[in-house]
């Protein structure tokens, strides 16, 4: 005899909620009555080994922001984006299908950024990016889908294909130099900064000074085209001319001369 397969909820197993960290299991017993019958459970939700690896990759991403902040605490802001944008797959916890995809295009972004900003520390989000991947395939029961799998890591790579490699050379920005000083109090020295604002007189724009990587750089822009009797190597000299200048490099777009 033929009989309706069913579903009800079972009370004892539907649902189990723990600390804030835990994940969610919606668990469901369908009644098949296959043959002489049989009960079959079957549990839609965030499996524990997925969310560990998504867990980790959020801890891992708040130790990137630490190790960051005490790098360079002018580029705080980046690095708590960084570090937050690793918690957003963790807000699916009841969405297992939408967890693992968040965690697919979160993980895919966070892995092109920190290849992308090696040079100012997001490098250190590399660790919290693969716990991301990983966590999105982890589970054979709950990933992402074919299509998913497939177009965003294309569409990251594409992303960063742009940023990084070549462009049209008419299209770039001018070249720049870019100075490492020999200590971090050098932000407040009050000769360097006056002498350093001289430099516009030599066709310099903008001029910026930041920290990076625990040095203070002095960045100091180009015009497209330089005055009549103007030349990149006049600022490059009154550059080196400055107190606690130690290096100098003329960058482009892409690279430094090193």
């Amino acid at each position: 005899m033929d009989h309706e397969a069913g579903a009800r909820a079972d009370p004892d197993s539907c649902m189990h909620a723990g600390l804030s960290l835990a994940p969610r299991r919606m668990c469901h017993t369908l009644n098949a009555f296959r043959g002489e019958g049989a009960v079959v459970e079957e549990c839609q939700g965030v499996s524990a080994r997925q969310w560990a690896w998504a867990v980790a990759g959020l801890v891992a991403a708040g130790g990137a922001a630490v190790l960051g902040l005490l790098l360079s605490v002018f580029l705080a802001g980046l690095f708590i984006v960084s570090a937050a944008a690793a918690a957003v797959p963790l807000l699916a916890r009841e969405q297992p299908k939408a967890f693992a995809r968040t965690c697919l295009v979160i993980g895919t972004g966070l892995l092109a950024w920190a290849l992308i900003g090696a040079v100012i520390g997001m490098f250190l989000f590399l660790p919290a990016a693969l716990s991301l991947l990983v966590a999105a395939f982890v589970d054979s029961d709950n990933r992402p889908g074919a299509w998913f799998a497939v177009t965003v890591p294309l569409a990251g790579a594409f992303a960063s294909a742009l940023i990084v490699l070549p462009s049209d050379p008419d299209n770039e920005p001018p070249p720049y130099f870019n100075a490492a000083l020999d200590s971090t109090s050098r932000f407040y020295d009050r000769e360097f900064n006056e002498r350093k604002e001289r430099l516009r007189d030599f066709g310099a724009t903008p001029i910026q000074v930041a920290e990076s990587a625990g040095r203070l750089k002095l960045h100091v822009g180009m015009p497209e085209r330089f005055q009549e009797g103007q030349s990149q190597g006049e600022p490059r000299e009154e550059i080196d001319r400055l107190p606690g200048v130690v290096d100098v490099r003329l960058c482009t777009f892409h690279t430094c001369d090193w």
